[in-house]
């Protein structure tokens, strides 16, 4: 097998989902509310919001695991890329404080975006017997025989995202985690609407490598934004999944057209970089949507770079993985499928009273 390597700012990790219900009992999120406030001169109101309700097969799932009993195990997160991601190391933090709150012993390994070199970490946890692994595959195929093999050896798996259209088809994991992706680009849609106006002509911005979360992630972006009456006009690839990739993806859309009102990107750098390339040619007012959260967002629309984003319950993620194994090592029958915290909408309006993930974490377990 030939070594893969993927530049991860990864969307909030690869992966996608679904879902409106409300935060079950594992599930921690930011109360910050999502603002109503809109732009002058849109035609977009809550009402046209009420008349495109939200329905998704992640409605059907529940919110996290049930509460877990503490005990003494070993629980492992294979890390896809985590020293140069945000939402990834969240991620991790919040299964090791959870994991550690429960009585267990946490190892974590980073693939540094190499394929091989996960498929070696899965090997070596599989060689130390750990209790339980929680999974973020760079690349589903090339782990599934270790796959087999935990579960031939009694250890517990689970993973995020694998799945995006069933609920049960999980290839021989036990459960997973959706982040609630279709949730989010129902929420981007809608707000984008409000802002840009009906009828307004936006462009949508990917990654060049197609991972399926983000295909996925910007489809619905699209469905969602047709549906609230947004004309999307043309998409472009960010290279690099950065800034400057987003300038450079901007760059090709206006290059087609200078008539777009906004832009929907699969990721905060991505909507911070076309902001950039926009005002480079004198382009301003448009409405700028990210997504996951992180603090690059978060500081990006406090300095007026990036008009909102939508933040994802990364927190809740890491104590689904920890609480998911634990009930698992304990013979408790899990959801197959089980969803993340809500998404918030994060915009100048709230910005300043919603608590980063790390933050999150600080109030969760309190001395972390």
């Amino acid at each position: 097998m030939t070594g893969k390597r993927w530049p991860l700012t990864f969307v909030a990790g690869c992966a996608i989902a679904i879902a409106l219900a409300a935060c079950g009992s594992s599930s921690s999120s930011s109360s910050a509310a999502k603002s109503t406030s809109t732009a002058a001169g849109t035609t977009s109101t809550s009402a046209a919001a009420a008349s495109v309700p939200f329905s998704s097969i992640e409605q059907t799932v529940p919110a996290g695991y049930p509460a877990p009993k503490p005990k003494k195990l070993v629980l492992a997160y294979l890390n896809p890329e985590g020293s140069s991601n945000e939402f990834l190391t969240i991620l991790g933090q919040s299964m090791k404080l959870a994991t550690q709150k429960l009585g267990g012993t946490y190892v974590e390994l980073d693939a540094e975006g190499d394929v091989n070199k996960q498929v070696s970490q899965f090997d070596q946890l599989l060689a130390q017997k750990v209790n339980g692994i929680a999974v973020f595959a760079l690349d589903p195929k090339s782990l599934a025989p270790d796959v087999a093999r935990a579960r031939a050896a009694g250890i517990h798996l689970v993973t995020i995202d694998l799945n995006f259209n069933s609920t049960t088809a999980l290839g021989g994991y036990e459960s997973q985690v959706w982040q609630r992706r279709d949730e989010a680009a129902y929420m981007t849609g809608m707000e984008t609407a409000k802002l840009a106006g009906s009828g307004a002509p936006v462009g949508t911005i990917d990654f060049m490598i197609k991972v399926p979360s983000i295909v996925y992630s910007i489809d619905r972006d699209v469905y969602w934004g047709e549906k609230f009456g947004l004309k999307v006009t043309g998409n472009a690839s960010n290279p690099s999944d950065d800034i400057a990739g987003g300038e450079k993806a901007m760059t090709t859309l206006l290059g087609a057209s200078h008539s777009i009102k906004g832009v929907m990107a699969y990721n905060d750098p991505s909507a911070i970089g076309a902001g950039s390339a926009a005002r480079s040619q004198g382009i301003t007012n448009l409405v700028l949507a990210g997504e996951n959260g992180g603090t690059d967002g978060l500081g990006a629309i406090k300095a007026g770079r990036e008009t909102f984003t939508i933040k994802l319950d990364d927190p809740s993620m890491g104590k689904d993985f920890a609480w998911g194994l634990y009930d698992l090592s304990e013979g408790v029958k899990i959801p197959p499928t089980v969803k993340a915290g809500p998404p918030v909408l994060v915009d100048k309006a709230n910005v300043n009273s919603t608590l980063s993930w790390e933050q999150q974490l600080k109030q969760e377990y309190p001395g972390s």
